[in-house]
């Protein structure tokens, strides 16, 4: 099938649905759209097995390892971050900072499949990793490792903000050569109505602006989901990919 046999949607045509009693604009058909993508992507994250993936992205994996390699030579030890903030309600930042450090301080997420569907672009934990994935960065899979960050470049560390005190974590990321990457910096602080939270992944400086566009992103469903499950396990109630007992809002950086 055709990469190019999208759904077209035409500014000129509006569409309402009427099913079960009621009537339902097209934003509640987007909605279950989504769901039914979700619950899709999760049943092929669990019947196909790690190897077989790998094995199937072996190519698109192979190229993206050469990409990073080629930003990384060509900055020159130099960086830029992708940033996307956070503001909680209902969940700590302390309390979200123990959850992650419980979850994944040693580099490796304790329960894969919160690691796997926190965004619909994780599609393997390489099986020959202690910890890390593969995923879509700057539109080439990805293939690194993850490991805890005792000590950081200068010019990394330089990103981090001193009015965020509380560590979710530092990590440094690799590729299979063992090449350094890129940098996550998360940090957090404590509010009265809950947490401000701010991510990043530091890239090196050749890394095109879409890039790291598109990892804010990234990191905004991945880390709604992630606070999502924190306050699920704080609070003693499932969670749930539509609705949330803590609320999260994004705001632009």
């Amino acid at each position: 099938m055709s990469t190019n046999a999208d759904v077209q949607q035409s500014a000129q045509v509006t569409v309402d649905v009427h099913t079960m009693g009621r009537s339902y604009d097209e934003s509640a058909v987007d909605r279950w759209e989504l769901e039914a993508a979700r619950r899709a992507l999760r049943n092929l994250k669990d019947v196909v097995d790690s190897h077989t993936l790998m094995d199937l992205l072996g190519e698109q994996i192979d190229a993206g390892d050469r990409y990073h390699r080629e930003l990384v030579a060509a900055s020159a030890g130099t960086y830029r971050a992708s940033q996307t903030a956070f503001t909680v309600r209902g969940l700590g930042g302390t309390e979200l900072a123990d959850w992650f450090r419980a979850q994944a301080g040693t580099g490796r997420f304790q329960d894969k499949s919160l690691l796997l569907n926190a965004h619909p672009e994780h599609y393997v934990e390489p099986p020959a990793y202690t910890g890390g994935m593969v995923e879509t960065i700057g539109g080439h899979l990805t293939r690194f490792r993850v490991s805890v960050a005792r000590e950081l470049p200068a010019a990394v560390g330089a990103h981090l903000d001193a009015s965020y005190p509380v560590t979710l974590m530092n990590a440094l990321l690799s590729l299979d050569d063992g090449t350094p990457f890129a940098y996550c910096l998360h940090q957090a602080r404590d509010t009265g109505a809950g947490a401000d939270v701010v991510v990043r992944v530091v890239y090196p400086s050749a890394a095109p602006d879409a890039m790291i566009e598109g990892h804010c992103r990234h990191l905004a469903v991945e880390f709604r989901s992630w606070i999502r499950n924190a306050a699920a396990a704080v609070h003693g109630t499932a969670a749930d990919p539509s609705g949330t007992p803590a609320a999260a809002s994004a705001p632009g950086r």
